[in-house]
């Protein structure tokens, strides 16, 4: 697999995970449902044992970490995907347009480079074949010759 960006790849990795995750947050549902059903029956034991009346809207705050915790990869998920879509895709869209920002401000820079460097005599053999074979000739080594000075190293 090849990513782009750091962007491909989390969601990659999200749309991978969920699936592998859902035994793990089976147990974990499992496991919280059960703490906040012992909270709440501890809290109603409490009210009954001073013979007081029960407080119902104390009760709502685990109940509806309860709903929570059951339906985590609905409510929680997908309000949380849900919210942050737009965000998402606007941080994308100007991560997309800086990149190619980029890259075309590269192309001038290496285009504008090149240019310095073949009007430079003593840098143009780098850029240009043409001045290459130029200073080669000026030097009057033959290929043999170049043959021998590459076997040197």
């Amino acid at each position: 697999m090849e990513w782009n960006n750091l962007h491909e790849l989390l969601r990659s990795l999200y749309d991978e995970m969920l699936p592998l995750s859902a035994d793990m947050a089976t147990v974990a549902k499992g496991i919280a449902g059960l703490g906040a059903l012992f909270y709440m029956a501890l809290k109603v034991w409490q009210a009954l044992s001073r013979a007081e009346p029960i407080d119902v809207f104390p009760l709502l705050r685990p109940f509806a970490i309860g709903l929570c915790i059951m339906f985590f990869p609905t409510i929680v998920l997908g309000t949380i995907n849900a919210v942050l879509s737009p965000v998402v895709k606007g941080t994308n869209a100007m991560l997309e347009n800086q990149v190619l920002d980029l890259n075309k401000l590269q192309e001038q820079k290496d285009l504008l480079e090149r240019e310095a460097m073949l009007r430079n005599p003593e840098t143009a053999y780098l850029v240009s074949d043409e001045e290459f074979d130029k200073k080669l000739d000026e030097l009057g080594w033959s290929p043999s010759d170049l043959v021998a000075i590459s076997g040197m190293y």
